[in-house]
């Protein structure tokens, strides 16, 4: 079991998330890991996994563990109770267990924290602050026996962050923003730890030092701006002796300043994009560092795989032409076949391609990686409805997806262009107008409301969301085809010529126009038209008139 400290100075350098990424790269790759929060004045850990973890499961932690053997003299009997499962699907066969601070949102904690003596801990005679915290470590090697205990330590200079590191870390991650305080905090504390005389355990801890938030340079004539903080922060630590020889660092990022969210799965940081954050690629940079000794070579090589995998489905969601797009993401999967992102987005191509067969294969497997992706099954809904004759199918994988997720917008969407399609107006009008309660600020959902009104022959209705649409988006081909369809209704020709050719201006598609023409009655009174016979052959839109 190899146990890895990240310890900051200072709070608001990114620690915790940069152990939640490390942590869910090893569960990527099949590892078994296991989190310790020992910051227990400001316990975190557990919010970065939010998402993958119910909050309400943790009842008790480190906190509680130390004050019930303070107070009773006795190690706790029930480990495995302290411990929460953190559900997150990794690539291959990864778990983590996470042993928290403590019950954070009940009173008890900040009364058990308060009544811990940490001077009889560990300073009196007879103190067993250290046998408890060494039999701790022993009892998460033998019982749950991970392959990585990664421990989220207490900020500052103080008696837990110093066992954190000295006492339990093989190796110790310090992280700092590049500032004198937090540089020559991290500096002091290094310089602790590769003190002999600080060495409690027989060997000296690895050490790594991070510089975090550091702006990315995306300007070639500004990149040596980075390469100056660097030597600047390698001048200071290294001031009276070599205590480091390099410096990782990991770049701010707006993205994350906006949301706290998992980053080294996406890999964006080697793309050709120029102005992409390379964090991803930081993280990962670290995380070779930190395993170079650790992972096997067939690991080695489904890691490489991993990331090879990644770019490569990055390169594909950026790529237009769909022939490309297709080879790219059979090249992921050939690299890491339990993509269910990759499966996912080939199933999307086919489907636009028509090519149900290849579509409804392609995102099976994807679903039968996970089954529970909420993306899969809108695919899915969305290329059986595109088969046509499985609207009773589909409405079941929509009505599961939004019980799961009520705001689900594309589905409420597809839900609504079913009820459209069915005729059953008053019910496609309930899912279209939820969709501007969801986001009032995105245009298409005005579009969608107001041409169920159209139908429904509630024109200043109509007219009030398209205009809605148009004031958002005036360039919409959507909205100003539905304003024409509006005109057309009220008999006003003229403004529908007008609108429906600002529509074609507007890059209105042919294989768009011609599911238009065959579902809306509108435009059937035109089709012998001969002025719009020559707005057709204006634009170069060749359609296929249905009977």
């Amino acid at each position: 079991m190899k146990t890895i400290t990240f310890y900051s100075y200072k709070g608001g350098v990114g620690r915790s998330l940069t152990l939640a990424n490390i942590a869910m790269r090893l569960a990527d790759l099949g590892k078994k890991v296991c989190l310790i929060d020992f910051d227990l004045e400001a316990p975190g850990l557990h919010l970065k996994f939010k998402d993958y973890l119910n909050s309400r499961s943790i009842n008790k932690g480190l906190v509680e563990y130390i004050s019930e053997f303070q107070r009773t003299g006795f190690l706790p009997n029930d480990f495995k109770n302290y411990l929460v499962d953190i559900n997150y699907d990794g690539r291959l066969d990864g778990l983590i267990k996470f042993f928290p601070a403590g019950n954070v949102n009940n009173d008890n904690y900040w009364k058990d924290l308060s009544s811990i003596n940490w001077k009889d801990l560990f300073y009196n005679d007879k103190s067993h602050g250290v046998e408890l915290l060494l039999n701790l470590k022993e009892v998460i090697n033998r019982d749950e026996n991970p392959d990585f205990l990664l421990i989220d330590s207490r900020t500052g200079i103080t008696d837990i962050s110093g066992i954190a590191m000295t006492l339990l870390a093989d190796t110790v991650v310090t992280l700092a923003a590049n500032n004198n305080e937090n540089i020559n905090g991290i500096s002091k504390i290094i310089k602790s730890l590769k003190n002999e005389k600080n060495n409690l355990r027989g060997v000296l801890p690895e050490v790594h030092f991070v510089l975090t938030r550091i702006p990315y340079y995306t300007n070639p004539e500004d990149k040596h701006k980075e390469a100056i903080i660097i030597r600047k922060t390698l001048n200071i630590i290294n001031k009276e002796e070599e205590l480091i020889s390099k410096v990782f660092v990991i770049h701010s990022d707006r993205e994350l300043e906006e949301e706290e969210k998992f980053k080294i799965n996406t890999l964006s940081g080697k793309s050709k994009r120029n102005d992409i954050v390379p964090i991803e690629e930081d993280y990962l940079t670290l995380f070779e560092e930190l395993t170079k000794n650790s992972l096997n070579g067939d690991e080695v090589s489904k890691f490489n795989n991993l990331r090879e995998s990644e770019l490569l489905i990055e390169q594909a969601l950026s790529e237009k032409d769909k022939a490309i797009k297709i080879n790219l993401l059979k090249k992921a999967i050939a690299l890491n076949n339990k993509s269910d992102e990759a499966y996912c987005e080939l199933a999307s191509i086919y489907d636009d391609l028509e090519d149900y067969k290849a579509a409804l294969s392609n995102i099976n497997k994807a679903l039968k990686i996970d089954k529970t992706n909420l993306h899969s099954k809108y695919v899915k809904s969305f290329i059986l409805d595109s088969m046509g004759d499985r609207e009773e199918e589909v409405l079941l994988l929509l009505d599961e997806i939004i019980e799961r997720e009520s705001n689900h917008w594309q589905a409420i969407f597809l839900k609504g262009n079913i009820f459209y399609r069915k005729e059953n107006f008053k019910k496609a009008l309930k899912y279209k107008l939820q969709l501007v309660d969801i986001d009032p600020n995105y245009h298409v959902g005005y579009n969608e409301v107001a041409n169920v009104y159209r139908v429904l022959g509630e024109y200043d209705k109509a007219f009030e969301y398209i205009y809605k649409n148009l004031e958002m988006n005036p360039k919409s081909r959507y909205g100003t085809g539905t304003l024409a369809e509006i005109y057309s209704e009220i008999g006003n020709d003229r403004e529908f010529y007008k609108n429906l050719q600002l529509s074609f201006v507007f890059g209105m598609k042919q294989k768009v126009f011609q599911r238009i023409i065959s579902t809306e009655k509108v435009y059937r009174k035109y089709f012998k038209d001969k002025k719009f016979l020559e707005l057709l052959n204006n634009y170069r839109i060749k359609v296929d008139f249905p009977e």
